[in-house]
């Protein structure tokens, strides 16, 4: 019997970051093309830790757990439990879609047939924060599991466990919702606390502060004025997380430039004029360079101690390192003023995407220039920033809420 592809051995946080990567091969504009990642979400950990780009509302904090604990006061264990999980998130689904508030929602084009669910997107931050503790009975991905021995792992493992003074779940739960994916006051409280204990020190703790509530609409954490006044070490973190999205930004249009001449040679003709585009889009990014005078003295010493404590693979993915390291070099020091004709920079960058892509290089592989899109992880790094605006939105909304507000989520 052929055996199928399993994630068991893997962690939960790898588990994460292959769906995040699945997430950003959606998005074009969002591909790490330069083989950054690493750095980028170390840099998201430590800022917004238990996150990620897949995440949306905040009350699947307690959703979740709430699934798990239907099923398990039934004494369900093993795949009679992970199935029961799946159905109750299936019955949250459906009981949502009958709301008006579906913005955020898991499910909301695909219904209750959707693939990934709440349980596999919010296992990290249920752990981060202390919600859960221990390993669960469900499978990572049961349509990634393989139908041989682990079956057998599966039923062993031991039930999961819940922070003591989680909020009780709603009536009716989970044919009903009540209050849809809005956090009723009590519960909205709850998670601050907990995840203010959990996470201390960290952008999103100091973000969860009644007095530090986001107010702006920007697309950046940097753009959040809060976030700019916070204290030592997280301001630091913050200007060093702007300071490294400015800099690769510029690599990361260059990168599109040079798909773009490529593909203009080539006599493709889809994309109007792109490569004039990219080199318009270079030279605003440069004026923006020259405008961020702290990018000149920039000590990246603690930055890389920092990234490489959170993540330390990052020490020995060497390449990327000394990539990053020659780009921002060449930055500080001025020198990529003008990347959009700098030979040893177009082929710093070049050579780095062909190691990272190989065959699938857009600057080598003829069949993937003509399905270019017309932009490629070209566009800035936010570190998460747009889910956890929305998250933090949601916990300050439901902590401001009065008793009318929070009677009307009940009806």
């Amino acid at each position: 019997m052929t055996s199928g592809l399993s994630w068991l051995d893997t962690s939960r946080e790898d588990q994460q970051r292959m769906r995040e990567l699945l997430k950003l091969f959606s998005d074009t504009e969002s591909r790490d093309e330069l083989g950054i990642g690493q750095v980028r979400d170390a840099f998201s950990d430590l800022l917004f830790p238990g996150t990620s780009v897949l995440q949306n509302r905040a009350r699947y904090l307690l959703i979740v757990p709430w699934c798990y604990q239907d099923a398990q006061k039934r004494g369900l264990r093993g795949d009679r439990l992970a199935a029961r999980v799946d159905r109750n998130e299936r019955k949250v689904i459906a009981a949502l879609l009958r709301g008006s508030d579906t913005e955020g929602m898991i499910g909301r084009r695909a219904g209750v047939g959707v693939r990934t669910l709440p349980s596999n997107i919010y296992a990290v931050a249920l752990q981060e924060y202390g919600i859960r503790s221990g390993e669960d009975d469900t499978a990572p991905d049961r349509r990634l599991v393989s139908r041989l021995a682990e079956a057998d792992e599966l039923t062993e493992r031991s039930r999961g466990s819940w922070h003591p003074t989680l909020p009780g779940a709603p009536p009716n739960f989970p044919q009903k919702v009540e209050g849809g994916l809005r956090l009723l006051p009590d519960e909205a409280r709850w998670l601050r606390e907990r995840i203010i204990a959990a996470v201390p020190g960290t952008l999103l703790a100091y973000l969860l502060e009644p007095a530090h509530r986001p107010g702006s609409e920007g697309d950046a954490p940097w753009d959040e004025p809060m976030a700019l006044a916070a204290p030592e070490p997280i301001g630091s973190l913050v200007r060093d997380t702007q300071r490294f999205s400015l800099a690769m930004h510029g690599a990361a249009l260059l990168y599109n430039l040079l798909v773009a001449e490529r593909y203009e040679q080539a006599g493709l003709s889809e994309h109007e004029e792109p490569a004039a585009r990219y080199r318009d889009r270079l030279s605003a990014w440069s004026d923006g360079v020259s405008a961020e005078p702290d990018l000149k003295g920039w000590d990246r010493s603690g930055m890389w101690t920092r990234l490489i404590e959170k993540n330390p693979r990052i020490s020995t993915n060497v390449k990327a390192k000394q990539f990053i390291e020659r780009w921002l070099d060449a930055v500080t020091s001025g020198a990529a003023g003008e990347a959009a004709s700098d030979p040893a920079l177009r082929d710093l960058v070049g050579e780095r995407e062909r190691s990272v892509k190989k065959g699938q290089s857009r600057l080598v592989n003829d069949k993937l220039l003509r399905t270019w899109s017309g932009a490629s992880g070209s566009r800035q790094l936010v570190f998460r920033w747009p889910q956890v605006r929305r998250i933090l939105a949601d916990i300050h909304d439901g902590c401001a809420a009065g008793p009318s507000e929070a009677a009307g989520a009940r009806a």
